[in-house]
């Protein structure tokens, strides 16, 4: 059984950058210990509301008690030597315009510091073994310094270095057996406000998100969103509906999850209870999970499903074989149109009608699968 992640304190550092004659003692705040927790609570922080009360801490312990236990988590034992990581490998991992302005400013006791909050932060992700997700386009700035892009390194310098000092506080918290990135936190942020809240969000609230052992489908709902309410996540996670013979249902979660990132959490538990009980997703009489896996898929991203629509593409008679609807059929083509919708009927039946798919003269559903 997973016993919590080992304590860890980053401890003080001076200010270790500037030339011997310039260098003054100033120490930085220390980077809290990390969360010791047979089963971490499970929410997310909310950067527009107040730090949630030692009773709403309780209420949010007990809600997730019988959560499914982490992966035994990675031991971290030694603490964060952070002179081992090269000024020049730090300043790398900036965007170019910052690099530049970071250079001609090397003296500087602000930029000193938000060196040495980097430094802290890289060297945290170097021993935990989280990989800094690599950012896209001609210049692969690594995505988390890339949200970084409209402020200052100048001007707000102050919230740079609390950027840091909160996300090296974030993935001391996280599960690195289960985080192998630093994607988790990079996908909400999206804005100088998004970059601004989190770096003066409380570290009860950051907790509560870097435990949050569902915190891959909440951070994919928010992406580009800003990180929700952990008490809202908790009372979302909370409702019945995610419940099949009275367990939460991770699968169940998963799908709806799927469908719903990108595009926030769920406002209104009646809405998913009702979409449940529509008849469509019974098969044989009883409520099939990968039925409803299989319009997750299509409907990525693209938010919940329409009812008629649903219902007429799901008719549809080339999903049957032998003269029986196929979710084996189904499935395979909601993997192709992952992220797509729903299909258009006339395409389908296109596909399923090429010659390549014949063996012996016979459609070959095991030769479709392979694609």
């Amino acid at each position: 059984m997973a016993t919590g992640y080992g304590v860890q304190q980053i401890p003080e550092t001076s200010v270790v950058l500037l030339p011997p004659q310039q260098q003054e003692q100033q120490t930085l705040p220390p980077i809290e210990q990390r969360l010791v927790a047979e089963h971490q609570s499970a929410a997310t922080a909310s950067f527009a509301s107040p730090e949630p009360t030692e009773t709403d801490r309780l209420e949010l312990a007990a809600a997730f008690a019988q959560a499914p236990a982490a992966d035994e988590p990675m031991a971290i034992e030694a603490g964060l030597a952070a002179e081992e990581i090269p000024l020049d490998d730090i300043i790398a991992n900036f965007l170019p315009q910052h690099q530049e302005k970071i250079r001609e400013c090397l003296n500087d006791k602000d930029v000193q510091l938000i060196l040495n909050a980097a430094r802290n932060f890289l060297t945290l992700l170097r021993e935990s073994g989280i990989k800094l997700s690599p950012g896209q386009g001609r210049i692969p700035t690594p995505t988390l310094f890339g949200r970084l892009k409209s402020l200052s390194v100048t001007k707000d310098a102050e919230i740079i270095r609390k950027f840091f000092v909160k996300a090296t506080l974030f993935f001391s918290g996280v599960n690195p057996a289960q985080t192998k990135n630093t994607g988790c936190l990079s996908t909400m942020l999206n804005s100088k406000k998004h970059i601004t809240n989190f770096a003066n969000e409380t570290e009860g609230n950051l907790r509560l998100l870097a435990g949050n052992p569902y915190l891959k489908q909440i951070t994919s709902m928010c992406d580009r969103k800003g990180v929700p309410d952990p008490v809202k996540v908790a009372e979302i996670i909370r409702w019945d509906c995610w419940k099949i013979d009275d367990t939460f249902s991770f699968e169940l979660f998963r799908a709806f999850s799927s469908m719903m990132s990108g595009r926030g959490l769920f406002n209104d538990q009646a809405q998913v209870v009702d979409i449940l009980m529509w008849e469509c997703w019974q098969f044989d009489g009883e409520f099939n999970i990968e039925l409803l896996r299989s319009i997750s898929s299509m409907m990525s991203r693209r938010g919940l499903p329409d009812k008629d629509t649903l219902e007429a593409m799901l008719d549809w008679d080339c999903w049957k074989i032998h003269g029986k609807f196929s979710i084996e059929l189904l499935r395979t083509f909601s993997s192709m149109m992952n992220g797509c919708g729903i299909p258009q009927k006339e395409k389908v039946e296109a596909i399923l009608a090429w010659p390549c798919w014949q063996v012996d003269g016979k459609f070959s559903f095991e030769l479709l699968r392979t694609f």
